[in-house]
């Protein structure tokens, strides 16, 4: 956890989205949402080692809504990243470690964006995922909080990508290498699960779409700037012959 409360240097600058609404709309501020939303995760979690079926209560089932049971509206959010089968051992530690790394997630999107910004993104992102879930079916039973945490996970990504984690605790990778990673299955799943789960994955991406491609486009505009100003600058610099 030593990177927690470090002050991380971004790789996207600080981002001046939503400038003029923060002071109007300051209330909609959630300091330490992501964190809110990993403990909430962590008490599921133990409410399911000891009956698996309580799972059943939290997803969402539009037919169920329309019957009156309005909570999976928002409800399918609290189902936390576990594995399939009686892994209890290893759900556990996944979960010990999605912890350590939601509430690095939290300080460090706070730190680039703030609170009104990282609260709004988050908004943003449940918002589409109700959105895709009503218009296309959910992508597999108990989809929630895994989804979630990839959108979280691909917008820190983006921001730090030269944080490094241990994978199996062993091997160190930078988390921008993750994420590419991510990003190639993810897209690997739009081409194989058909246009329902693409259009459903293109939906609940659509909040860091918005904010990302903007960002890369000026990036990438900027170094070939760059770059033709150090071409130039050295083609003067030769003597003359």
């Amino acid at each position: 956890m030593g990177l927690v409360n470090a002050c991380l240097r971004p790789f996207v600058p600080h981002v001046s989205l939503s400038n003029s609404l923060e002071p109007k709309f300051r209330w909609m501020a959630f300091p330490g949402l992501i964190r809110g939303i990993g403990i909430i995760h962590f008490f599921v979690f133990v409410l399911l080692v000891f009956n698996r079926e309580v799972g059943n209560s939290f997803v969402f089932n539009k037919d169920l809504i329309a019957k009156g049971e309005y909570w999976r509206v928002i409800s399918f959010i609290a189902f936390p990243p576990i594995l399939p089968g009686g892994m209890l051992l290893l759900s556990t530690l996944l979960m010990f470690f999605v912890m350590k790394i939601t509430f690095l997630i939290n300080d460090s999107l706070e730190h680039a964006w703030g609170e009104f910004r990282t609260s709004l993104y988050i908004y943003a992102v449940l918002g589409c995922m109700i959105l895709a879930n009503f218009w296309f079916e959910p992508l597999f039973p108990g989809q929630g909080g895994l989804i979630l945490y990839e959108t979280i996970f691909i917008a820190f990504a983006t921001i730090f990508p030269n944080i490094e984690f241990r994978l199996f605790l062993v091997v160190p990778v930078k988390i921008g290498i993750l994420a590419i990673i991510l990003a190639v299955i993810t897209i690997l799943q739009c081409f194989t699960g058909g246009l329902q789960v693409a259009a459903h994955i293109l939906l609940t991406f659509f909040p860091y779409l918005v904010w990302a491609v903007p960002r890369f486009l000026k990036w990438h505009i900027m170094r070939g700037r760059t770059a033709s100003r150090k071409n130039a600058f050295q083609r003067q610099a030769l003597p003359e012959g």
